[in-house]
């Protein structure tokens, strides 16, 4: 069994790779460093595979700069993965903060993991604030894994299995959401989500190094992100819907 991991980090952001690294090296757990994807200053039009008018129709609103590069460094580890002859993936964004127990928990997951194949999962969340609509499939140690059948929202620490990174590269290709709305409701929809609880990996309560450029203009979030009348109900609406796919699977099993 082969595992990577590729820790997500801007060009320039050598404080939060500091950190992170640290975290990482004191647990003995290697990864490399994926240098994420810069949209800072960049039209959306210019963004290839962005779909504006169907995001619009999708959540009603834009997306900033920072939501498609975030997306891209996403789907730009999946692709490497998929070039690799790796089992497993696990990607880490830099503003994560990890538990003690991070690497004895991975080591013992993954070891069930390869040994259960049978699970047919796509990706694990192990930065899940919230356990909702689950059921447990086994104890790893002080820690739950679960079929996350309403997948967390929190793209902090994840998982991929090869055929979860290839259904995403191949079903992900046009962003019209933000990642971690997209594995929300793709993985709603599918069933093949996992998580871990309590979490592995937190957030470590640093400003965004993109977002708040935003802020330093004098420009809302709100106003950035061109929010249509709709915006609230399409957001509602979509919550909804991946809960009902959600009760759906937690029912059946499946």
């Amino acid at each position: 069994m082969k595992v990577e991991t590729y820790l997500i980090n801007l060009d320039g952001s050598d404080d939060r790779l500091a950190r992170a690294t640290a975290q990482l090296n004191d647990v003995n757990w290697p990864f490399q460093r994926f240098s994420a994807y810069d949209g800072r200053g960049k039209a959306l039009a210019d963004f290839e595979n962005h779909d504006v008018a169907e995001t619009q129709r999708l959540i009603g609103r834009s997306l900033l700069n920072s939501e498609l590069g975030c997306y891209l460094s996403h789907y730009g580890c999946a692709e490497k993965f998929l070039k690799s002859d790796a089992d497993y993936l696990v990607v880490l964004e830099d503003d994560m903060k990890i538990t003690s127990e991070f690497k004895t928990t991975l080591d013992a997951l993954l070891d069930y993991l390869h040994t259960h194949p049978e699970l047919d999962w796509y990706l694990i969340n192990i930065a899940a604030k919230k356990k909702k609509l689950s059921r447990d499939v086994t104890q790893i140690g002080e820690h739950s894994l679960w079929h996350a059948y309403y997948f967390p929202i929190r793209g902090l620490g994840l998982i991929w299995s090869r055929k979860g990174a290839e259904e995403f590269v191949r079903q992900g290709r046009t962003m019209t959401m933000p990642v971690d709305i997209f594995f929300q409701t793709w993985l709603s929809k599918n069933g093949k989500g996992l998580g871990i609880w309590p979490a592995l990996v937190r957030p470590a309560g640093l400003d965004s190094d993109i977002l708040g450029t935003v802020a330093s203009q004098g420009i809302s979030r709100k106003q950035k992100e061109n929010r249509s009348s709709s915006y609230e109900l399409k957001k509602q609406k979509r919550m909804w819907r991946d809960r009902v796919y959600a009760v759906k699977h937690l029912l059946t099993g499946q």
